[in-house]
């Protein structure tokens, strides 16, 4: 009996272990919220480039676009000699289970995906949502 617990123990350890690795944010993660971005700017041109109202859709797909790219561009310049930028690498699916320093504290990878990665994505879904329907629509 004693013998069994001893193993459930060790294994609940190494599982608590590999939730609490400390590493770097995945790159990525950043891939795909750049992605998102691209995305966003190219469903806007190609479904908003004909037409009476080019000017101001356009254009304000692609001021997000270069926003999204300049804050990118921003926080990777700002964390690039950060320590916490330095920690070991490891594969996607356990960078999801391990904890990223942040600013503010630790989170999961998980969580760190979806901050970084939801508005970008967001924005490119609405995008071709509406973009269909502005083809179907006219």
């Amino acid at each position: 009996m004693s013998h069994q617990t001893s193993n459930s123990t060790k294994e609940v350890t190494a599982k608590a272990r590999v939730r609490h690795v400390t590493t770097g944010v995945h790159p990525i993660v950043f891939e795909v919220g750049l992605g998102g971005a691209v995305w966003f700017i190219t469903v806007s041109w190609l479904y908003f480039a004909w037409g009476r109202h080019v000017d101001l859709a356009l254009a304000v797909a692609t001021g997000f676009f270069i926003m999204f790219f300049t804050l990118f561009l921003i926080m990777a310049a700002g964390i690039i000699k950060d320590p916490r930028w330095l920690q070991h690498r490891v594969n996607f699916r356990k960078f999801l289970r391990s904890d990223v320093p942040t600013y503010t504290g630790k989170m999961r990878g998980r969580d760190a995906l979806i901050e970084i990665t939801l508005i970008p994505v967001a924005l490119a879904f609405a995008a071709t949502i509406i973009g269909l329907a502005w083809l179907y629509l006219q």
